[in-house]
């Protein structure tokens, strides 16, 4: 029995400093969760565990490429074309301490600095004092603002570091995805990798399971509603059972973003349905369990969107910053996803 991952976005396997900024945010690495399926999920279809193959589909060299270097980002300075990524990053370091070093000395008692001028002028002029000069309340404002600048950028930088990457890679799928006819570089990297797997599930005479996470599982989806089914030949290629962990996908179908969602979509008066979207053909997909957590703001149900689909919560007992990861690293996790492929199973052979 094969068992396949897909991961999210924001997972670059050749840019450690990407892993490193990643890591407040819980990023699993992948011989963790290798090592989570081969424990529990691959004894839930196989007698011979070790023997199952553990495969993960990497597509995080083709995700978001920033063409200037990330100059578009406000907390960066501007970087000149050629400048490397990382030497920019060492002279806003630089302009930093700088700042600093000079804000300390111009706070040191009798230096005049911007809080003492700021205390004096706000409380007006002594007697036979003058107002100080136009050019001096110019500087104390420049200085005020600088200050607010280096501040607020020093919050604006640790998202900086990672959000434009994740939001980079989602617009980059859905905008090189392509259709049937010609399918984009990361549908052909998902499309190629079940290939492969489904050959080694009907050679094993067993099923072939996969595992997504965030982003993963849009691609399959758009990849089992309709790249399998428009592509006659990969009709062998059959998912028997689906977990998406963490995943948009009801979010998606909401609005509208698969390449097969209904322009029509969402409850109709008089429909017996209630306005469900079909679940994908069974031709392609056996089971599917839609899993999320209630604490992950990047995680979004889909009962009563998608019709018949095994949706419920898993609390990953994390924190805010690190749900949309915490599932993976949680043997409870996988052992409830064993628990779900030995039912579908089960259910298929009745």
């Amino acid at each position: 029995m094969p068992i396949v991952y897909v991961h999210g976005v924001a997972v670059r396997d050749d840019d450690p400093d990407l892993a490193r900024r990643a890591k407040p945010l819980g990023e699993v690495p992948w011989p963790t969760i290798e090592a989570h399926l081969r424990e529990h999920v691959a004894p839930a279809v196989s007698d011979d565990p070790e023997g199952v193959p553990v495969l993960r589909v990497y597509w995080g060299d083709l995700g978001a490429r920033f063409a200037w270097g990330g100059r578009s980002l406000v907390s960066r300075p501007g970087n000149p074309a050629g400048v490397p990524a990382a030497a920019v990053e060492g002279v806003a370091r630089a302009q930093d301490a700088v700042a600093d070093l000079a804000e300390e000395t111009t706070s040191a008692p009798g230096s005049g600095s911007p809080a003492s001028e700021l205390s004096a002028s706000s409380a007006g002029p002594s007697a036979g004092q003058a107002d100080p000069p136009a050019s001096d309340r110019i500087g104390l404002r420049e200085r005020g603002i600088r200050g607010l600048s280096r501040t607020v950028t020093a919050l604006r930088r640790p998202f900086e570091d990672f959000v434009p990457v994740f939001i980079g890679d989602v617009l980059t799928y859905v905008a090189t995805r392509g259709t049937a006819d010609a399918p984009g570089p990361i549908v052909q990297r998902v499309l190629d990798g079940l290939e492969v797997a489904s050959f080694a599930a009907h050679s094993l005479g067993e099923p072939l399971v996969v595992l997504t996470h965030s982003m993963g599982g849009q691609i399959v989806y758009d990849v089992l509603t309709h790249f399998l089914p428009r592509m006659p030949e990969l009709h062998d290629v059959r998912v028997d059972f689906w977990c998406a962990a963490a995943s948009q996908v009801g979010f998606f179908e909401e609005l509208g973003l698969f390449l097969e969602s209904d322009p029509d979509r969402g409850p109709h008066e008089g429909d017996p349905s209630g306005g469900l979207t079909p679940m994908p053909s069974e031709q392609f997909l056996g089971g599917w369990w839609n899993v999320w957590d209630h604490s992950d703001l990047l995680s979004f149900r889909a009962a009563g969107i998608l019709d018949g689909i095994n949706d419920s919560a898993f609390f990953a007992s994390g924190s805010l910053a690190t749900d949309h990861n915490k599932y993976l690293v949680q043997p409870e996790f996988y052992r409830l996803f064993a628990e779900r492929v030995r039912a579908s199973l089960a259910a298929r052979e009745r």
